[in-house]
């Protein structure tokens, strides 16, 4: 019985922490600023995605290519699984330049925020990442 009464009274005589004036007006205002940074972030992103989501029904857009690439790693067909292959190279093989390929890109960052490169490396095997990869250095 005499440790809850120790501890109890360990308790009671504990020192107290206090913060100063100062100090809790920086951390509010960190607390803000983060807050605003991460707020005016995102809609800055929902806004690159709606004006890349507006451009992707004109044809040879950069997000049209973006958004054609996105469809064939989601692959809706009848078994819904895998990536089409056939239809990524298709996609890749129209995109005219290197310098559009770069467009191409950004937009599909916007849209999906992700990395087309990344992706490719993961939604492909070895050999078909490679095919793609010549598909994309052999552009003017």
């Amino acid at each position: 019985m005499a440790l809850p009464l120790l501890a109890a009274q360990a308790i009671q005589n504990r020192p107290k922490v206090s913060v100063g004036k100062q100090t809790t007006t920086i951390l509010l205002a960190t607390g803000l600023g983060a807050v605003t940074f991460l707020g005016i972030r995102a809609l800055v992103k929902k806004f690159k995605k709606n004006i890349r989501e507006s451009q992707a029904l004109e044809e040879g857009n950069p997000a049209n290519y973006a958004i054609r690439i996105q469809m064939a790693f989601e692959n809706d067909n009848a078994f819904g699984w895998g990536t089409d292959e056939e239809a990524l190279f298709r996609i890749l093989e129209e995109i005219p330049t290197e310098s559009m390929m770069r467009k191409v890109g950004r937009a599909y960052r916007d849209l999906t925020g992700r990395n087309l490169a990344a992706d490719l490396q993961n939604e492909l095997t070895t050999q078909e990442f490679a095919i793609a990869n010549e598909i994309i250095n052999t552009k003017p």
